[in-house]
C-alpha cells in the first residue's frame, strides 16, 4: 500500500473516538450546568438570609422600643405584670394612642408570639379574652444555655448573673432578649444556618424606682 493510501485511511476518525468525544462533552456540559445552578441557588439562599435577618431584626427592635416603654397600666398597676423565661408581660402604649395596653410576648412551638390587650371601661381593665394574638417570629430555637428571657436588678453592672424564678416583677430592672433563628428546620439539606440575636433592655420608667 503506497504512503498516500496509508495516509488516507488514517485521517478519519473511528466511531469509538468520536463517541468518547461526544462523552467527555456531554460530562462538560453537565458539570458547567450543574455548576451553575449551584451558584445560582447559593445567591439565593444567601438573599433569603439577608431578607430573613433583617426581618426578625425589624421585630426585634419593635420589641425592644415596647419593653423600653413599659409604663403604669390604664388603672395604676405596676408596668410589669409577670415575668418568666419564657414570658414577659408589661404595659406600654404600643398602639400609640395614648393609653397604655397589656403586652405580652411568649414562646411556643418555634414561635415567639405577640400578645396584646387594650383597656376598656371605667376604670379600666384588661380582658384577658380580648388578647389579639400575632405570629412575631417564626423558626426560633431557645438555647438549652440561655432562656429567651433573663432579668437583671438594679445591682447589676454586666458580669453579674440573672435573676431566678420565680422572678419579681418589682426587682426587675433590666430585660435581656436572646434567641436562635434557623429557616427550614425540617429539612437538612436546606436548612439555613443559626441567626443569634440578643439585646438588653433597659426599662426607663423603672430607672428611678
Amino acid at each position: 500500500m503506497s504512503n498516500h493510501s496509508r495516509h488516507k485511511k488514517n485521517s478519519g476518525f473511528s466511531l469509538l473516538e468520536v463517541l468518547v468525544v461526544v462523552a467527555i462533552a456531554g460530562a462538560i456540559v453537565l458539570i458547567v450546568g450543574n455548576f451553575g445552578n449551584n451558584i445560582s441557588g447559593l445567591n439565593t439562599l444567601v438573599s433569603s438570609e439577608l431578607q430573613a435577618k433583617s426581618g426578625v431584626t425589624q421585630e426585634v427592635q419593635i420589641m425592644v422600643e415596647a419593653i423600653q416603654s413599659a409604663k403604669t397600666s390604664a388603672n395604676g398597676g405596676y408596668p410589669i405584670d409577670a415575668a418568666s423565661t419564657s414570658s414577659f408581660a408589661f404595659y406600654t402604649d404600643i398602639n400609640k394612642n395614648g393609653t397604655a395596653d397589656h403586652v405580652r410576648y411568649f414562646y411556643a412551638s418555634s414561635t415567639i408570639y405577640q400578645g396584646i390587650i387594650a383597656p376598656t371601661g371605667t376604670p379600666a381593665t384588661y380582658s384577658t379574652s380580648s388578647e389579639v394574638l400575632t405570629s412575631f417570629i417564626g423558626n426560633v430555637i431557645i438555647p438549652s444555655s440561655t432562656p429567651l428571657f433573663s432579668y437583671y436588678d438594679t445591682s447589676y453592672t454586666g458580669t453579674q448573673s440573672p435573676l431566678t424564678s420565680p422572678i419579681a416583677a418589682s426587682a426587675v430592672r433590666l430585660v435581656r432578649v436572646s434567641f436562635e433563628v434557623q429557616a427550614n428546620q425540617t429539612s437538612t439539606l436546606s436548612r439555613s444556618p443559626l441567626q443569634y440575636f440578643s439585646s438588653l433592655v433597659d426599662i426607663r420608667n423603672l430607672d428611678s424606682n
